[in-house]
């Protein structure tokens, strides 16, 4: 809004001051309040022509490129504004997390990708930096509007479990590290000698008890050795036969004998799996406060008000009472914040890390999610057999995906029906005296 009447207010100065033809930045669109720059648009196109480049992909023409990117950048405006609206926040710890991910995926530290940035752009750090907090209110809003549209019955569940497509979704996942020699195909017979003698060597410490993450960063030569080997969650068809068959009867943290391939040699352990299988799941038993901020609760003034209601729980303050009184979790709130057995993915990740962290009967920090503030206490640990309850949990989440597509672009056409807007030709706000 403010970049818009700037704009205005510039233009009739400019018009009464100067005699000769003035250009100011050049607007492609209005919406509602705001504005679309053409200099956006332009940064935009010319983002997309070069990932496009890099892929050796076919762009559209131009005229339907530009027409596509626009409105692209009005449906985020007008996002933005509704999550503005929504008191939608980003704090600087989970902007700064998510910085560092991006930064991780380009195989760089974050110092090292604001250095990269800000040498190709003096303040293009900041720049981006911006634009990722914009883009998470985005997807914040997002993704508690779009929920609210879905509605998954217990019948659904039912219906889905009964059908073929269920199979699949139900198919075994397992998470397996992998101590790997790797030979080269030229290899002689001393280097697969002297490849055997050292694995046999890692499977020896291993026996004795080392932690296999240890025995990966010591001797594996594969590209993920540093990362203790982990292929992270796959379905067994994706998983190399020798490794899924090697996998199979072992238990968590049990690891198989020496396997040969015609890569070199090789030992499996299994981190995890889950599906059809008997699933055995930590639970905690866990309950928990949320101050949440709103139009009249600033985030800074829910901050303190947590503050304020931990320290009167360090003091001995009775938890029940207090989460009964203050606690803005409604559903919660009435049994004293109890939400009962608490499984892992079934929090939000801010939530799940303190949970899993705090220890039995202590009270943890006063720390944030995407809903407010939380103080939690964990009572209690178990593992309980969630067989059934996992494969419906499943179906839920395979339900649910198919359904936000859906309904992501039913809000969105929504939201872009009622706001006002207004797209402009390329350059028509040149100033003429």
């Amino acid at each position: 809004m403010y970049r818009y009447l700037l704009a205005v207010l510039l233009s009739a100065y400019l018009s009464t001051s100067f005699a000769a033809p003035v250009a100011i930045e050049g607007i492609a669109a209005i919406v509602d309040e705001d504005v679309v720059l053409q200099s956006e648009l332009e940064q935009r196109l010319a983002d997309i022509r070069f990932q496009y480049n890099t892929r050796q992909q076919t762009l559209p023409p131009d005229d339907i490129l530009k027409r596509q990117v626009l409105e692209q950048l009005i449906l985020e405006r007008i996002q933005l504004s509704q999550a503005e609206r929504a008191g939608v926040r980003i704090d600087d710890n989970s902007l700064n997390a998510s910085i560092t991910d991006i930064a991780s995926q380009n195989a760089m530290t974050l110092t090292e990708f604001r250095a990269k940035l800000e040498g190709e752009k003096q303040g293009s750090y900041d720049q981006v930096r911006e634009q990722i907090r914009r883009e998470m209110m985005i997807s914040r809003l997002r993704n508690k509007r779009v929920g609210d549209r879905i509605h998954i019955t217990e019948q659904d569940i039912d219906n889905f479990l009964a059908s073929p497509q269920s199979q699949l979704a139900l198919e075994t996942e397992y998470r397996l590290a992998h101590i790997t020699i790797n030979v080269p195909e030229s290899a002689s017979p001393q280097d697969w000698a002297s490849a055997k003698q050292k694995i046999e060597t890692a499977l020896q410490q291993l026996q004795e008890g080392k932690p296999f993450f240890n025995i990966v960063t010591q001797y594996s030569n594969a590209e993920d050795a540093l990362q203790g080997g982990d292929l992270g969650w796959r379905k067994s068809a994706l998983i190399p036969d020798l490794f899924r068959i090697a996998a199979d009867p072992l238990q968590r943290g049990q690891y198989s004998e020496v396997l040969k391939s015609p890569a070199g040699y090789h030992i499996v352990t299994v981190i995890d799996k889950r599906g059809a299988q008997q699933m055995l799941i930590k639970q905690r038993h866990v309950r928990h406060i949320l101050i949440k901020p709103s139009e009249i609760l600033t985030l800074e003034d829910a901050k303190q008000q947590a503050d304020d209601l931990h320290d009167r729980l360090v003091k001995g303050a009775d938890f029940a009472e207090i989460a009964k009184t203050y606690s803005e979790d409604v559903g919660s709130a009435r049994n004293g914040g109890d939400l009962t057995w608490v499984g892992t993915g079934e929090m939000v990740p801010s939530f799940e890390e303190m949970m899993l962290k705090t220890p039995i009967n202590q009270i943890s920090p006063v720390f944030e999610s995407q809903f407010g503030w939380h103080i939690l206490q964990v009572l209690g640990e178990r593992e309980q057999d969630m067989s059934d309850q996992y494969k419906r949990n499943l179906a839920r989440q395979a339900l649910y995906a198919r359904q936000f597509e859906d309904e992501k672009n039913s809000w969105a056409r929504e939201l872009r029906a009622e706001a006002f807007v207004q797209i402009k030709e390329p350059n028509s706000l040149s100033l003429q005296p």
